[in-house]
């Protein structure tokens, strides 16, 4: 993982169109969004964009500079942190196997949290099935005991503070390869027509075979060209002239090499990779929404600048696929990856 700084650039007239099938039965009741030519005006004219990747690799520049000038610069932190490491660490009770991971969460920006949130899944140009049933994961997880993981960094322990909102479907104009731009203008419309602020997150969801890259560099979901295939997906913030501040994350299609789980899994490849990733995501937004000013790992280098999901990835960097252990949400089993614990000062499917 790490934080990225990126240009923004107006939109290139959309010429070359990829169909990926009508919205079916079950997606009926979706709002039905439109990005207007207020949308694309907006995304161009942002201001506070940050976001945070979920690699698919391990990364040797793990430590990019922070989104914003007026916090110090993150190298400068590393150093401070660095030289109270030892201490830090000593203070740290052991548990039992399989151990713990070296390092805790640390705020220390003291930056929002996410204290309760209407969660929106957005399908691009499919129905839901597409991506196997991201809603129905959605509302499971916010009634689960899992969820109560983030209590710990939020400072609430009351149950159904995050729920499923309203879902939503939206036909754009695809390239073979969008940018994050065009991901701007998407979560532009939504939260236009749904609502802005730290109560709602939105959950952008990308077809099949469609790639997106950030403007001006080669950090991409491409898994199409694995050259520059950087992350599977990733979470941020925005704040629009008009609307003000948004919370999103951005879910490609997960059941391709490098991103899906192995299988077997409790409901198959499509739903348990989609379910995985985003939990992660959901779970990274609402602990540091404004990446990187909300928790964060701070006292190891190793895995310096990570978030809850980060700190137990289930893989092993080299290997194709994600592994992760089975747990049962509001009485459903997937197959999802675990969320640090400080408390346990381990990952953990348990508050």
């Amino acid at each position: 993982m790490k934080f990225l700084r990126v240009l923004q650039l107006v939109l290139i007239p959309c010429l070359v169109f990829l169909s990926h099938g009508n919205l079916n039965a079950q997606d009926e009741s979706a709002a039905r969004l439109e990005v207007h030519p207020a949308d694309q005006a907006a995304a161009s004219t942002n201001s506070e964009y940050r976001v945070h990747l979920r690699l698919r690799t391990a990364s040797l520049n793990r430590f990019s500079p922070l989104s914003t000038a007026a916090l110090p610069s993150l190298p400068t932190l590393r150093t401070q942190k660095l030289m109270s490491t030892a201490t830090a660490d000593a203070t740290i009770a052991a548990v039992p196997p399989p151990g713990f991971y070296p390092a805790d969460l640390s705020s220390p920006f003291g930056g929002p949290v996410v204290m309760s949130a209407q969660s929106h899944p957005v399908y691009v140009d499919c129905a839901s099935t597409c991506w196997g049933n991201p809603a129905a994961f959605l509302n499971n997880l916010g009634k689960s005991t899992f969820i109560h993981v983030a209590d710990q960094y939020v400072g609430m322990t009351t149950d159904n503070r995050y729920t499923l909102g309203r879902v939503a479907s939206i036909s754009y104009p695809i390239l073979t390869v969008l940018s994050d731009n065009d991901i701007l203008q998407i979560v532009h419309s939504a939260a236009s027509t749904m609502g802005t602020g730290y109560g709602h997150i939105y959950h952008i969801f990308l077809p099949k075979g469609v790639d997106e890259c950030f403007v001006g560099t080669t950090e991409c979901y491409s898994p199409d060209n694995l050259s520059t295939f950087a992350f599977c997906a990733y979470h941020g913030s925005v704040t629009y002239s008009d609307i003000g501040h948004v919370l999103f994350t951005v879910e490609p299609y997960q059941n391709v090499i490098g991103c899906s789980m192995l299988q077997p899994s409790p409901n198959g490849a499509l739903v348990d990779s989609t379910s995985s990733v985003l939990g992660h995501e959901t779970f990274e937004t609402i602990t540091d929404p404004d990446p990187p000013t909300g928790w964060i790992a701070v006292s190891s280098n190793g895995v310096f600048g990570e978030e809850i999901g980060d700190l137990c990835p289930g893989v092993d960097v080299s290997a194709p696929y994600f592994e992760d252990p089975i747990s049962v949400l509001n009485g459903q089993k997937y197959e999802i990856q675990p969320m640090y614990s400080n408390t346990y000062h381990a990952c953990s499917f348990a508050p």
